[in-house]
């Protein structure tokens, strides 16, 4: 099964209407087969067992559902709303894929469908008393799904669109996008030397953010041709038709030139997907908010980044563990580089040093965090000594007090790096 196909399908089952039309036919199938069976049951022991009930509690089931469902769906809209205007429109992404969200609206929307068209049936005369009685089965099972996910409901709506319920689903979006680039350092294929590329590139053909990238297909691509293909570009990257997006060793013709820039999907905002980066750019969002001076919540800037150290402790940990038991790559015949380490740190720390330089409290609780991954082993040593400097330099220029600045030196990464390279 292609790369591509299993992306554009995980894409999928993540909207909401599909969930609706699973539970929409259940309610068509449990009317069928209230009528397919009802003849099979004696009318005695469907009076006795109360099928002549069912009219009245589908009546109940699809007035309440169409309430709940509305209030339901209002409710999400302004969660999403809270979130985009508290945290990062970026952030509302998480809340409109999440599952027990679309579960929930799911079900009741799926209970309503399945009262209406069984009451359809009961006016019509479809159903005998035996089919009555089928009925009546599946309504109690409805019912009792229907309270289940509204208790559910209920108590997911406590946390629902609080900021720091908002913080620790980016984190878990990152640690999973995270986990897929440590499991594949790069995609599947080979590492990517500095500066090499192949003799023919091959420009984008249209214009927006790299989603996913097929790698299978490149394989095979490659296989074909018999060469060796050179990607430029990593999920998240912004590209245009001016930018070449892979080079080859090999003159391809347009066909398959077309092919080759199909692995790549493109559209027209980042996702979190396969994208590491991304989760950490809107963690960065949600702290540069939080600093302006509408919002003035530092408490939430000394959240994220708690949770950026935790999440980049994760990555060098688990990299590093990957590492020993690293195996053959997938793909031997695409090369992919490796993502950027520096870029990394500042996705997340720069919004942060910018935008809370004025805020001694913010200054060492990030040179403290920017030591703790100077500590880590790897290429984030070098990156959290630069985003050291930048955040001193800043401080600096928002005018704080000389006491203030020596407390940030004290826990500066930079200044310590300094003092041990004078001795």
């Amino acid at each position: 099964m292609s790369e591509k196909f299993v992306f554009l399908l995980q894409r999928t089952l993540r909207k909401t209407w599909w969930r609706c039309t699973l539970f929409a036919l259940f309610a068509v199938l449990a009317v069928i087969l209230a009528t397919m069976l009802g003849p099979y049951i004696a009318t005695d022991v469907a009076l006795k067992l109360g099928s002549d009930s069912i009219d009245s509690l589908l009546n109940i089931l699809a007035s309440s559902m169409l309430t709940v469902t509305i209030f339901s769906a209002s409710t999400m809209v302004s969660s999403f709303g809270t979130v985009a205007s508290s945290a990062t429109p970026r952030a509302s992404q998480l809340l409109i894929e999440d599952s027990t969200i679309q579960n929930t609206l799911a079900a009741f929307i799926g209970a309503f469908i399945y009262s209406v068209i069984a009451l359809v049936g009961l006016h019509a005369h479809v159903y005998g008393d035996g089919g009555r009685l089928v009925l009546f089965g599946f309504t109690l099972v409805v019912l009792v799904l229907v309270v289940i996910v509204l208790l559910r409901w209920i108590d997911y709506l406590s946390v629902l669109g609080r900021m720091g319920e908002t913080i620790r689903r980016v984190e878990e979006a990152t640690q999973k996008a995270m986990d897929q680039r440590i499991e594949k350092p790069f995609l599947g294929g080979v590492r990517q030397q500095t500066g090499e590329r192949g003799a023919f590139a091959f420009a984008s053909p249209k214009t927006g953010f790299v989603l996913h990238v097929s790698m299978d297909l490149l394989q095979d691509q490659a296989k074909k041709l018999d060469t060796k293909l050179y990607l430029h570009v990593l999920p998240g990257n912004f590209v245009e038709p001016g930018i070449s997006i892979m080079t080859s060793d090999r003159a391809v013709d347009a066909k398959t030139q077309a092919a080759l820039c199909d692995a790549i999907s493109i559209g027209p905002s980042r996702t979190f997907d396969h994208d590491p980066r991304f989760g950490l750019v809107v963690m960065g969002e949600i702290a540069a908010r939080a600093l302006s001076p509408a919002v003035n919540d530092p408490g939430t800037s000394l959240d994220v980044i708690a949770t950026a150290v935790k999440l980049f402790v994760h990555w060098t940990t688990a990299a590093a563990d990957r590492g020993e038991d690293a195996s053959e790559p997938q793909f031997d015949r695409v090369a992919v580089p490796a993502i950027d380490a520096a870029g990394m740190v500042g996705d997340v720390f720069a919004p942060i040093a910018r935008y809370g330089a004025g805020a001694v409290e913010i200054g060492i609780a990030l040179q403290r965090a920017l030591g703790s991954l100077d500590r880590l082993e790897g290429d984030l040593a070098g990156a959290a000594e630069a985003m050291s400097r930048y955040a001193m330099q800043r401080a600096v220029h928002a005018g704080l007090p000389e006491v203030d600045l020596d407390e940030i030196r004290r826990s500066s990464v930079w200044t310590r790096a300094s003092a041990s390279g004078a001795a």
